[in-house]
């Protein structure tokens, strides 16, 4: 049986995400951002972390393990909390998703909404497709 931190660690392996991102979450639990267009990595700011700490007492069984921040012309800032469900039956099929670069995720913008996003690996970041 694989817990959860593990779980994660093992998807960020598949997203290709740096090294780097990956050692902090294993060992302080940090999460990273990546900004559009080009993938680059950041902390996250006090108000995302809020941001992330909101959601996930919001639906107790998710857990957010990385966040693509976008900048639209139409919605301004955009934020992708990728996440994980703690339902392990649902693990085999997210990570069968992510070969195809699909990730679950709820969208923070003016239209707030949750489901699979296409993204790709860029610059040890992800970018957000569509």
């Amino acid at each position: 049986m694989i817990d959860i931190k593990d779980e994660i660690i093992q998807r960020m392996k598949l997203l290709h995400l740096h090294p780097n991102v990956i050692r902090e979450f294993e060992k302080e639990q940090r999460l990273n951002k990546s900004e559009s267009p080009l993938g680059l990595l950041y902390w996250l700011t006090d108000d995302e972390i809020k941001l992330v700490k909101k959601f996930e007492q919001e639906h107790q069984d998710l857990s957010v393990y990385h966040i693509l921040k976008s900048f639209t012309r139409d919605y301004g800032i955009v934020y992708d909390l990728l996440y994980i469900s703690k339902d392990e039956e649902k693990w085999e099929t997210d990570r069968e998703n992510l070969k195809y670069g699909l990730v679950m995720s709820y969208t923070v913008s003016a239209f707030a909404e949750c489901g699979l996003i296409k993204i790709k690996s860029i610059n040890g970041g992800l970018v957000r497709e569509y």
